[in-house]
């Protein structure tokens, strides 16, 4: 039988986690670790039904709570969102070492002097004052017109395509494959399926990942506090016109690509 006490903790946590659902409070401000080792200790001395009820109700109120934290998460990323807590749960996981590179990488000094003698000062004011104009000067500005850049048929033909079924037919592999290697799991780092043995393949890859993701096949999904880019195939093509579409820029670079392989060897 459960003591009085342990009983009305119970119900203080059932009606904490009621709160969190429905005035709005701060998921994050319950110590859900906490509370769940309080009722694994009061669990072997419930007996009564009614007793166990209300120990189930707690569970999946606290279950609830890491739900709602979970949601939280998990919008804030999708939004590309960096909140003070999400930073300060990024520094914790940095060890020493790791601090003082970021450290030296974004240092500056905070005071800097810049200055400019008065003999500097009147040779800048008697150049401008004896510059000629440029109708004087001989001298005509001149603009140059340039229209948008096509892809070649000799580009085309590099990365195997020679007609728009091609093209087709070269999307719907790379779907196939993405599929085949995100397997049960449904998703993959954008990295691992975008690096190839060298950095032109590299570059066709990440060129046919971003006609997956325009054209329905898959989505990517920005993960801050990890740092990474998961892709996620989809079962069946969704067209634009069925969702609402953002554009995600991933910034390829042979050094980049380079140090990931050297990592990976």
């Amino acid at each position: 039988m459960v003591s009085k006490k342990k009983r009305e903790l119970m119900l203080r946590i059932i009606d904490l986690a009621k709160s969190v659902r429905e005035k709005g409070i701060d998921p994050f401000e319950v110590e859900v670790e906490e509370l769940f080792q309080r009722l694994r200790e009061i669990f072997p001395e419930v007996e009564d039904p009614e007793e166990l009820l209300l120990d189930v109700r707690a569970v999946l109120g606290l279950t609830d709570v890491i739900s709602q934290q979970g949601d939280w998460i998990k919008h804030k990323s999708s939004l590309l969102y960096f909140d003070p807590m999400l930073v300060q749960w990024k520094l914790r996981e940095l060890s020493g070492k790791q601090l003082a590179r970021v450290l030296t990488k974004s240092w500056h000094p905070i005071v800097g002097l810049e200055c400019i003698s008065q003999p500097g000062i009147r040779e800048s004011v008697d150049y401008w004052t004896n510059l000629a104009p440029l109708s004087e000067r001989g001298i005509e500005l001149e603009t140059t017109e340039v229209s948008p850049g096509e892809v070649g048929l000799d580009a085309l033909s590099e990365l195997g395509v020679e007609s728009e079924k091609d093209f087709n037919e070269l999307i719907e592999k790379t779907w196939r494959e993405l599929k085949e290697i995100a397997g049960e799991e449904e998703r993959v780092s954008y990295w691992d399926f975008v690096d190839a043995e060298n950095f032109h393949k590299t570059v066709r890859r990440a060129w046919l990942v971003s006609f997956l993701v325009s054209y329905g096949y898959a989505t990517l999904e920005i993960q801050p506090l990890e740092e990474e880019i998961i892709i996620k195939p989809r079962k069946e093509r969704k067209t634009p016109s069925e969702e609402v579409s953002s554009s995600i820029p991933v910034s390829i670079s042979h050094s980049d690509w380079k140090a990931r392989r050297t990592q990976s060897a």
